[in-house]
């Protein structure tokens, strides 16, 4: 996995870009803060929004070229319908979205001498890579020397990464991994830059006044009678949470250790067909020379061989017959190594509503962390705190 990057230059306040660049790369490539977190937050509410990783999301990265740079200044969401599964795997209308996307999805930003300067995709179970229906998309779409592809890795318990591709200086695009992966930390503090517009985008960023240090620290007016109390119960609660997530943590690193690579194998349905999918990139489906797939479908008991070729398309699709149905794929390896790995399924026709609920979970849980940043915002505005001793 390559390194995370200290050299990602992060804007001071005030400054309208960041930038990213590696020496193989013919241009630096920069980008407004506030895109990145609107694709961030978009591809965490998407990981959250089905079990077992999520849907992926993609869209159109629009800015401008100039000065041997490219700029990226805003972003248009591709709406996939998601017909071949959970992946951002384009299909025929998705196809038409695109193009249609690229040309009269713009038209309010050409109109500011804004351009497409490349895409972006979320990867939720496979690595920081291109793989070959990427390539295919990037030669298709963005097939000029500038034009970037980004792609984003969400995480439950860890910030997202992200990487650019690119086509170096012979035309060729190291697909296999980033040159450099950065971090997208999520937004704590409000934006202290200015809103980017594409009015004021080539304009350069206005100065920011040096704030001068204060003559004196003044004295904290003492906060209402009883109010430290409730400060102390949410310190209390959230220290508590802490320590359970920090228990939760290390818990599931104690059973990982030893734990051999999983192809994360998952089933769910699509409008009363099972999707049955495993990541095909996994080292044990790379190692393989081939496999089973066994469906117990109540009395129904269906197997399915898997040459190489099946395995690495990752998919099967399944007419399911009762609401559970359990999965188990079977990996022969070299020297007569067998790989295997169960999953279930457990549901009614109303998999909509269930889409709908998780979706909103995320959405109650992004308003949580608000406001767990807005009390620890507030907690750091009371300087003075209070002993046992104190006077209430």
């Amino acid at each position: 996995m390559p390194k995370m990057s200290p050299s990602v230059e992060t804007g001071q306040p005030g400054e309208a870009c960041q930038t990213w660049q590696v020496p193989e790369c013919p241009f630096p490539i920069e980008w407004s803060p506030a895109v990145l977190e609107a694709i961030r937050a978009a591809a965490m509410d998407a990981f959250f929004s089905l079990p077992h990783g999520g849907a992926e999301i993609g869209g159109v990265l629009w800015g401008t070229r100039a000065g041997g740079r490219v700029r990226i200044l805003e972003a248009r969401p591709l709406e996939c319908e998601h017909a071949l599964g959970p992946t951002f795997t384009l299909s025929a209308k998705d196809h038409a979205r695109l193009a249609a996307l690229l040309e009269e999805g713009g038209r309010d930003l050409r109109a500011y001498g804004w351009e497409p300067v490349g895409w972006y995709h979320s990867h939720t179970r496979s690595e920081i890579l291109l793989s070959a229906q990427d390539v295919e998309i990037h030669n298709r779409y963005f097939p000029d020397p500038w034009h970037v592809a980004l792609v984003v890795r969400p995480h439950a318990m860890r910030p997202m990464r992200a990487g650019f591709f690119f086509r170096e200086a012979n035309g060729s695009i190291h697909a296999d991994s980033s040159y450099r992966e950065f971090l997208l930390q999520p937004a704590r503090e409000p934006v202290m830059e200015r809103a980017v517009s594409p009015a004021t985008a080539s304009l350069p960023p206005e100065p920011v006044p040096e704030r001068a240090p204060p003559a004196s620290v003044p004295v904290a007016t003492p906060p209402p009678k009883g109010s430290h109390r409730w400060h102390l119960w949410v310190a209390i609660a959230l220290g508590m949470a802490a320590g359970l997530v920090g228990l939760k943590i290390d818990w599931t690193r104690a059973f990982a250790a030893d734990r051999p690579p999983s192809v994360l194998l998952m089933a769910y349905d699509l409008d009363g067909q099972l999707q049955i999918r495993w990541d095909w990139t996994a080292e044990p489906i790379r190692s393989a020379e081939a496999g089973t797939l066994e469906i117990a479908d109540g009395a129904t008991h269906t197997v399915v061989a898997l040459e190489k070729q099946r395995l690495r398309s990752g998919t099967v699709s399944y007419a399911r017959i009762g609401a559970r149905v359990d999965v188990r794929l079977t990996l022969r390896q070299n020297g007569g190594k067998i790989h295997e790995e169960f999953t279930s399924f457990l549901g009614q026709a109303g998999a909509p509503e269930l889409r709908r609920e998780l979706r909103n979970q995320a959405v109650r849980t992004r308003e949580l962390e608000r406001a767990v940043a807005d009390l620890r915002r507030a907690g750091r505005s009371d300087p003075q705190p209070r002993g046992r001793d104190s006077p209430r």
